[in-house]
């Protein structure tokens, strides 16, 4: 447990830095299991508590259904400008976004030392805007850290 508590306290850290870069940004993290098939675990330490349950436990099919669950079905960024008017996504996703105050977010998968993707780092926004050259440099760091602090954790935690 005690390699879980940190793990945790270092992703929390993280989205606190990046919140911090990005001025009005809301900073989160999916993760799946080793499976593969669901969002094991939401990390979003600005947002109510109701937000990350949400997410949890989200299978990855259908491959549509957020931008998390694409992001880490495809293996790509996904961007959504503005949630709001948004018809590609589950209409489920988008309200338990927007009822969060959630307008628009990136999610950009969280890969392994073996270019899996294993979650994504989400920045998000409470009012509908287009990425930045910024926000894509902070992402991709963002996404890269959160990889190597989950690679390591894995390492440390399972057989083999």
């Amino acid at each position: 447990m005690a390699a879980d508590a940190r793990l945790e306290t270092t992703l929390t850290a993280l989205c606190g830095h990046v919140e911090s870069l990005a001025k009005g940004s809301i900073a989160g993290l999916t993760i799946c299991g080793p499976t593969r098939t669901h969002i094991e675990r939401a990390l979003f330490p600005s947002l109510p508590r109701s937000f990350s349950d949400g997410i949890t436990n989200c299978p990855l099919d259908p491959p549509d259904f957020g931008s998390c669950v694409r992001a880490i079905t495809r293996g790509q960024t996904i961007t959504c400008g503005d949630l709001a008017s948004d018809s590609f996504f589950d209409p489920r996703w988008r309200d338990h976004c927007l009822e969060h105050g959630i307008r628009s977010l990136q999610s950009r998968p969280v890969m392994l030392r073996q270019v899996t993707p294993y979650g994504t780092f989400v920045m998000a926004f409470r009012e509908p805007r287009e990425e930045t050259d910024w926000d894509v440099t902070l992402m991709k760091f963002a996404a890269d850290a959160a990889s190597v602090a989950i690679q390591n954790h894995l390492d440390d935690t399972q057989p083999g």
